[in-house]
């Protein structure tokens, strides 16, 4: 008689052209349904059509950007985070908060109401779309894989290394989103008080003093995620989660810097803040990770015996 060996279901990533084509997918979805949406609005109030922020170009833009980070994101966190469904749900709610801020903000400078309530539907849209078509058209597999018992080694060979991965202190994580949040309320200002139509230029002309708070304090973020990513690339052994922490912040951290550079220009002024939103949302949510992240294992336990 044969001796039955454990098996274990193990959770396997969905492949990166999958992951692609879902995320495809599903920003032709958000921007379609987000222009019925528009169209809805304009119909319900003529005076709404002139709106800029329902611009094909403003919406369009930014919802791509957006599905494209989310995209990557779970792309990642499938590869990477213990439990990434539990773990994206989070930050899609998170997300989905943070999406509304500028929507409240245009609601204090006295946008029209019926407008910013379309443009906050049109937020929840992209959101629910986004996150249902990555989770179960891209979702991860599962797969059974015979455990073989390796041979119980001696004291004197148990290797010295193979001890939990260090964590960073969750202090450093806090301190970051604080001070990620800082330069996300700074930007909004600042789009308040420099304006949008100024010539081209590395300064401002009104508003100095928010431009400078906001390029300084973005200067010192990502000198801090240069000093996080270094941190953690020192170490010998470190966990994945702090990993995908650090080096989420730093991206996030470079695509807001291109899109500073990108508002020196004013044709690419649009893009620019588009993408200093975009850096700004991935480097935040890069370092709440840690935070939410479930630190179960991968693998679950034996469910059946091979007979």
């Amino acid at each position: 008689m044969s001796e039955s060996l454990p098996i274990t279901v193990i959770s396997s990533p969905p492949s990166g052209p999958r992951v692609a084509v879902v995320t495809s997918l599903a920003a032709i979805a958000s921007v379609v349904v987000n222009a019925a949406l528009v169209w809805l609005a304009t119909a319900f109030d003529p005076s709404l059509r002139h709106y800029s922020h329902f611009r094909l170009l403003d919406y369009g833009t930014l919802t791509v950007l957006g599905v494209i980070c989310a995209g990557a994101a779970w792309y990642v966190a499938t590869r990477n985070l213990a439990a990434p469904r539990h773990t994206f749900f989070q930050v899609a709610v998170a997300v989905m908060l943070v999406l509304w801020v500028p929507d409240v903000w245009l609601l204090i400078k006295h946008e029209p109401t019926r407008a910013v309530i379309f443009l906050i539907v049109m937020h929840l849209a992209i959101a629910l779309i986004t996150y249902n078509a990555l989770v179960f058209a891209a979702p991860m597999g599962v797969h059974d894989a015979t455990t073989v018992a390796a041979p119980i080694p001696r004291s004197d060979e148990v290797p010295q290394e193979d001890t939990a991965p260090e964590r960073m202190p969750r202090v450093v994580w806090v301190v970051l989103m604080i001070a990620v949040a800082i330069e996300f309320f700074a930007g909004l200002i600042g789009m308040l008080y420099v304006p949008f139509n100024r010539p081209n230029g590395w300064l401002a002309h009104r508003g100095e003093t928010f431009y400078l708070v906001h390029a300084v304090l973005g200067g010192l973020l990502g000198v801090a995620a240069i000093a996080v990513v270094l941190h953690v690339s020192s170490r010998t052994r470190v966990h994945r989660v702090d990993r995908v922490a650090a080096v989420s912040g730093l991206v996030g951290m470079l695509i807001g810097a291109l899109g500073g550079v990108l508002c020196v220009s004013h044709p690419l002024r649009l893009l620019g803040m588009a993408l200093m939103f975009v850096g700004v949302s991935v480097a935040f949510f890069g370092y709440l990770i840690p935070m939410i992240d479930d630190t179960h294992p991968l693998t679950s336990e034996p469910a059946s015996t091979a007979r």
